[in-house]
């Protein structure tokens, strides 16, 4: 990846160990320790395998969310079965796109997960808990995601009581104090990139939607998660879309998927969603994280982006929370429309 090279391994390259530890980009606003310390790895070997000691880095730390699922208890993957599916869901679903692999600076996104991981274990966990803080220690120091989920740990330790869950969250609320002093400094300084709000609204004589990021945004936060790109491009090429010209074509398609949710969000509320919903801690606490990443993709991703990496969270949660209704809702029917939904999801990143 470019910025892997341009600027971390640059760096550690040009400059000592020290320096490269403490580096940060403040055009991205945040410190980012895992590809700091990756590329720094990297200058001890000859040139020509540098590329290999990031790569095969990050693959240990994409390893990571798998070896929580399989190997503890958690709240949301409860048997081998669902444990089996969550891997899947981690690893081989739409969201995961080959920008996100293998590269020291996108391992944030997988230190999130295992992050996430960590928030939804049980208590009676015992396993490994030695290693949670300082799992919890690189992530939050590698990005501003796994910081968001810093008062969920808090309230998790309320509900616990839990020396551990004080400990996770202590571990969390510094990551975020020295992460918030960090984009305040860009800001301050006028380095950071310019956000997709930017361009969400155009603003000239009149502010006016942006049709063509909104489309983008609702294609890559809700439809590709699920139904992966071809079939999205097979509908709008097959089904009279593409002939109505490009705007008015994916306009159409957007109010398709508009309307499509509008009917199962209404079927849903007549079999009980709102009351699953209040009752239900665990969904309630995912959609949060939901809102949570969706605010810090929204207002953080550099360069009005919606799209390739800055999608791989919100996809992946969005996911989440599908399954969770697959396997907790009480309505069969809907129960095993989501257990559809997930299956299509697999099946299209395989095809």
């Amino acid at each position: 990846m470019g910025e892997e090279g341009s600027h971390y391994f640059k760096n550690a390259y040009e400059n000592g160990f020290l320096n490269q530890l403490l580096y940060f980009v403040p055009a991205a606003g945040y410190y980012n320790l895992i590809a700091n310390l990756l590329t720094e790895i990297s200058t001890y070997v000859p040139l020509i395998y540098s590329p290999l000691v990031t790569a095969y880095g990050s693959l240990l730390i994409i390893l990571i969310p798998l070896f929580l699922i399989l190997f503890n208890e958690s709240y949301l993957f409860k048997n081998d079965k669902e444990k089996f599916i969550g891997c899947l869901i981690f690893f081989i679903t739409g969201p995961h796109i080959a920008e996100i692999w293998a590269n020291s600076v996108n391992s944030q996104i997988y230190l999130f997960f295992a992050s996430l991981l960590i928030l939804y274990l049980k208590p009676e966990n015992k396993k490994n808990q030695i290693l949670f803080p300082g799992l919890l220690l690189i992530s939050g120091l590698s990005a501003i995601y796994s910081c968001i989920l810093t008062p969920l740990f808090f309230f998790k330790y309320l509900y616990t009581k839990s020396r551990k869950d004080l400990f996770n969250s202590i571990v969390l609320i510094v990551c975020s104090l020295i992460q918030g002093t960090l984009i305040f400094y860009s800001k301050f300084m006028g380095q950071l990139y310019s956000s997709v709000t930017n361009t969400l609204l155009e603003t000239n004589s009149v502010v006016s939607p942006n049709m063509d990021k909104i489309i983008n945004f609702f294609y890559n936060f809700f439809a590709k998660p699920i139904i992966g790109r071809k079939p999205v491009y097979f509908i709008y090429e097959n089904f009279g879309l593409k002939s109505l010209g490009a705007s008015l074509g994916q306009t159409s398609m957007l109010l398709l998927f508009i309307l499509l949710f509008i009917i199962i969000l209404s079927l849903l509320i007549k079999s009980r969603f709102i009351q699953f919903c209040l009752k239900d801690h665990i969904f309630k606490s995912l959609v949060l994280v939901y809102i949570l990443v969706f605010m810090v993709v929204i207002f953080g991703a550099d360069n009005a982006q919606t799209s390739g990496r800055y999608t791989a969270i919100p996809g992946v949660l969005f996911l989440i929370k599908i399954y969770y209704l697959a396997t907790n809702f009480p309505s069969k029917i809907f129960s095993k429309f989501f257990s559809i939904l997930i299956v299509i999801s697999i099946i299209s990143l395989v095809l």
